[in-house]
């Protein structure tokens, strides 16, 4: 009986999202209501209602700002969940394949990796604090800084890795984006406006473009580094094998 419940559930979903597909706008439809009215909106508007120079910024922190907190929460829960099954090192330090693997990486690659990462760290700060004026934002940043360091990693092991990242300093900043979205939001409860306003209705109109611009930066740090420590903690947790107090040879 339960069996033919769920497939007429699964059934009726199905036909429900079929339905709700095919009575969507065709591909490329110039008369879809999201080019008649939603675009022209965004392209014409974004820079004068949202105070920021850059229309996807405008878009992403302030249009659709609920949206993306939910998906600094999504992430965040992904970190969550995948602790929950792989668990997280008790100990400083953890090793993997890497570390014990018996043919030593090339020289060569390590010196170039010691010279590149600095640089890359470094175009991910400019990424994110330039979101709000230009292409990028934190989570581009954020993806830099977690490709980086598996960069890192994959050369010289989770060991060093762990040692240079370690849990003590990853731990505080993993919530940091969905915490930095909720102070903001309640800041503009405060300010007179609603939830995630970044312009405040209490505060001089001449000073509303810089606290606009400043909580904009705000917000894309604490999503650049909630998600570096995010996607390097998820890494450290699938690589790791065992904990140990030093790496066996």
């Amino acid at each position: 009986m339960k069996k033919i419940i769920s497939l007429l559930f699964i059934s009726a979903l199905g036909v429900l999202l079929l339905f709700v597909v095919a009575s969507m706008p065709r591909m490329g439809d110039p008369e879809s209501p999201t080019r008649e009215h939603v675009i022209p909106r965004y392209l014409e508007n974004a820079e004068e209602e949202t105070n920021s120079p850059n229309v996807i910024t405008g878009i992403i922190l302030n249009y659709r700002g609920y949206d993306t907190s939910g998906e600094v929460t999504v992430i965040f829960c992904a970190l969550a969940c995948v602790l929950a099954i792989l668990g997280r090192e008790k100990r400083g330090r953890i090793h993997s394949y890497v570390d014990r693997s018996p043919v030593p990486a090339s020289p060569v690659v390590k010196t170039m990796v010691r010279f590149l990462a600095p640089f890359i760290i470094l175009f991910s700060v400019y990424t994110i604090l330039h979101g709000e004026i230009s292409p990028g934002g934190g989570f581009q940043g954020g993806a830099i800084v977690g490709a980086s360091i598996i960069i890192f990693t994959t050369i010289f092991g989770l060991w060093e890795a762990s040692r240079r990242i370690p849990q003590k300093f990853r731990v505080p900043l993993e919530g940091s984006a969905f915490i930095i979205f909720f102070i903001v939001g309640i800041l503009g409860i405060v300010g007179g406006g609603n939830f995630l306003t970044y312009a405040w209705p209490n505060i001089a109109n001449n000073l509303q473009p810089s606290v606009v611009l400043w909580l904009t930066i705000i917000v894309e740090i604490g999503i650049g580094l909630g998600g570096a420590m995010v996607l390097i903690s998820i890494l450290f947790a699938m690589m790791r094998e065992e904990e140990a107090i030093a790496p066996t040879a």
